[in-house]
C-alpha cells in the first residue's frame, strides 16, 4: 500500500511517515500543495493524507484539482483548521474523512483504516493480512484496482 503525505511541517509528516512506514506502508512526504497535486495527480497511490495550509497551493484547492482530474484515491485531510465551516470545505472539495489537529495515533490509523475498508480491504479479525494497532486495523498489502477513470496518469 502506497500512500502519500502532503504536510507542510516537516516534523509531524516525518513522523507519520514512521508510524506508517511501521506497519508496512510504502509512504512518501510532500511538503507543498502544488507538488503534493503533481504527485497525487500520478494515480500511483492508495490513499492521501492532505494538510490544509501549505505553502503554493492550499489543501482545499489540492483535494479539488485533484478530484476534476477524475482521482478516485481516498483524500484524509489532517489539519488544525477544525471549524464546522473549515471542515464543510474539506469534504466539499473532496476529502473522503476530516480529521483535526492534535490528533491521536490510534484515531490516524483507525480514519486509514475506515478509509480502506472503503476501498474493498477484507473485513474481519481473523484476517491474516490485517494489522492491528489498538482499536484499528490496517491493510498495507492491498491494492485498490485502479482504472483509467480512476486517476489518469499525467
Amino acid at each position: 500500500m502506497k500512500v502519500l503525505i502532503i504536510e507542510d511541517e516537516k516534523l509531524l509528516a516525518d513522523s507519520i511517515q514512521s508510524v506508517l512506514e511501521r506497519k508496512g506502508f510504502e509512504v512518501e512526504c510532500v511538503y507543498d500543495g502544488e507538488t503534493g497535486a503533481e504527485y497525487a495527480e500520478l494515480g500511483i497511490y492508495d490513499l492521501l493524507i492532505l494538510d490544509v495550509m501549505m505553502p503554493k497551493m492550499d489543501g482545499y484547492q489540492v483535494a479539488r484539482e485533484v478530484r476534476a482530474k477524475r482521482c478516485g484515491t481516498p483524500i484524509l485531510m489532517l489539519t488544525a483548521r477544525s471549524e464546522l465551516e473549515d471542515r464543510i470545505e474539506g469534504l466539499n472539495a473532496g476529502a473522503d474523512y476530516y480529521l483535526t489537529k492534535p490528533f491521536d495515533t490510534r484515531e490516524l490509523l483507525a480514519c486509514i483504516n475506515a478509509l480502506l475498508r472503503r476501498q474493498g480491504a477484507p473485513g474481519g479479525s481473523g484476517d491474516p493480512g490485517k494489522y492491528r494497532s489498538g482499536s484499528g486495523s490496517l491493510h498495507p498489502g492491498l491494492r485498490r484496482k485502479a482504472g483509467p477513470a480512476l486517476c489518469p496518469r499525467i
